[in-house]
């Protein structure tokens, strides 16, 4: 997850379980990233752009909420799932999940760290299913 214009990009991200995450600093200022969420609790101290910061694994499904100590508008999520099925939404709200197997599903959908939507999906052998989600 980069850390660029004083932001970090992307917002949010989505990774399995498991996965290891850098977050390099492309600015000219120093950054700090930590979190305090029980999912994961972390503190990579200050670092400039040519300085390597560690890499962090995530191991446990739920949300990482993410700041910079120097600059307190800095905020991002990482989403850490249990499964290998998972994208994010495009401009417009539209997904596509590819190569899933046939089978019931229960879709969920993280919209914020206070709504997560879920809907039952049944997918059958060579077919594409539709859903349709109401956020309001």
């Amino acid at each position: 997850m980069e850390q660029r214009n004083f932001q970090f990009h992307p917002g949010v991200l989505p990774i399995q379980k498991g996965t290891v995450v850098e977050f390099p600093n492309l600015d000219e200022d120093y950054h700090n990233v930590f979190s305090f969420s029980k999912v994961k609790r972390f503190d990579l101290g200050r670092y400039r752009k040519d300085e390597k910061p560690a890499t962090q694994t995530f191991s446990q499904p739920g949300v990482v909420k993410l700041y910079c100590e120097i600059h307190e508008h800095m905020r991002g999520a990482i989403l850490v799932v249990d499964t290998p099925y998972f994208t994010v939404t495009d401009a417009s709200g539209k997904f596509r999940l590819e190569n899933l197997p046939a089978g019931n599903f229960t879709l969920k959908v993280w919209v914020n760290e206070k709504t997560t939507l879920s809907q039952p999906v049944a997918l059958a052998e060579g077919q594409t299913a539709r859903v349709q989600l109401d956020v309001k």
